[in-house]
């Protein structure tokens, strides 16, 4: 079994390190998703959002493009209800690396970096009208106004997140970062594509 895992994950692994297409995570001090507890000051009352539907986050290292098609809350994408009208959303900038501010990771904040457009404003939920960001001709704000190569290593450095606001909590009722996966979940997810593939086959 271990000389069968082997084999799989060493091809994978090669093509991985060529792969155009980079899954991309939303973390934050509370955990994976957009989550009030990810947000730096307290949070009145009750709010989730986090990575909806099935496929997640990808950004294309050839196109430099960022794709946040999968992203929802409220509960009419699953998730519970947010705490009052959505005012605003944005994907923000820290200055340290995974929203390092010296204090400790995810705890950061920034100015705006992008600017997200919403289906609606209701409490239910809603998902981003704009999610498919081309890093190249986009127009962004803040540090974030130079060069497509620059936006792109704050991506990967994880000093993104995205931040949806109400009018209950202006600065923010949900959040996550951008974080590129460690290597090792990244390699544990391809030995699992390439085991479904060959069971599909099998069956």
């Amino acid at each position: 079994m271990k000389k069968l895992i082997l084999s799989l994950a060493l091809p994978l692994m090669a093509s991985n390190a060529q792969a155009a297409i980079i899954y991309l995570n939303l973390i934050g001090t509370a955990g994976a998703g957009l989550l009030p507890g990810n947000e730096p000051g307290s949070i009145i009352g009750g709010s989730g959002g986090e990575i909806a539907i099935t496929t997640g986050i990808t950004y294309d290292t050839d196109t430099r493009i960022l794709d946040l098609t999968n992203i929802g809350w409220g509960s009419s994408q699953g998730f519970t209800d947010m705490s009052s009208l959505v005012t605003n959303q944005h994907i923000h900038a820290t200055a340290g690396a995974n929203g390092n501010d010296g204090l400790g990771n995810f705890t950061g904040t920034g100015g705006v970096f992008f600017q997200l457009n919403r289906s609606t404003n209701a409490v239910t939920g809603g998902v981003f009208t704009n999610p498919v960001i081309d890093f190249d001709t986009a127009t962004f704000g803040g540090t974030a106004a130079g060069t497509a190569a620059l936006r792109e290593a704050q991506l990967f450095d994880g000093k993104l997140y995205i931040n949806v606001h109400t009018s209950t909590n202006g600065g923010g009722e949900i959040r996550g970062f951008l974080v590129v996966p460690e290597p090792s979940t990244s390699i544990l997810g391809a030995v699992a594509v390439g085991a479904l593939a060959i069971r599909r086959r099998r069956a």
